[in-house]
């Protein structure tokens, strides 16, 4: 008899104990409630994030592509007839510029090829002064630069 009454002390201890750790139907629901909002603020987290990312990579997919479109607009102005080595030098310096310029990386390198690209057009003046080029020289190497900028903008 004392065994049976433990063992139902025991059973109903246990009921007890099992009975308060439950929780309720409700608290059930909200407890799955926090947890679905959490699940959907770390999935709507990670939707921005990958949305960023993508965005990111569009956008560098765009300047390449108009970095490529450019660099190809130049190599396909025509050189132009020159009449001395010097010329030339001026009219080769001149085009690695602007594909410098084109590709250039960062706003300082670009100023600086912009830079570069006002001191080649006082040089060509100076050699033209000097002698050193023809005016007809000086002509067809800044017609090719206007070609440059021409074939630059329309690609992009």
């Amino acid at each position: 008899m004392i065994l049976n009454k433990t063992f139902f002390a025991s059973l109903a201890t246990a009921a007890i104990l099992v009975s308060c750790n439950n929780q309720t139907p409700q608290e059930k629901a909200a407890e799955s409630m926090e947890q679905a909002e959490e699940k959907a603020a770390d999935a709507n987290e990670e939707a921005m994030n990958t949305s960023e990312d993508a965005a990111t990579k569009d956008a560098e997919a765009v300047v390449y592509s108009d970095k490529a479109a450019a660099n190809a607009a130049i190599a396909s102005v025509p050189a132009p007839t020159l009449s001395n080595d010097k010329a030339k030098e001026l009219y080769t310096k001149l085009g690695k510029t602007w594909v410098d310029r084109i590709n250039a990386d960062s706003h300082e390198k670009a100023v600086d090829k912009e830079k570069s690209l006002l001191d080649i057009k006082n040089e060509i003046e100076k050699d033209l002064a000097d002698g050193k080029i023809s005016a007809a020289d000086k002509d067809n190497i800044m017609k090719y630069q206007s070609d440059c900028l021409a074939a630059i903008k329309a690609a992009l």
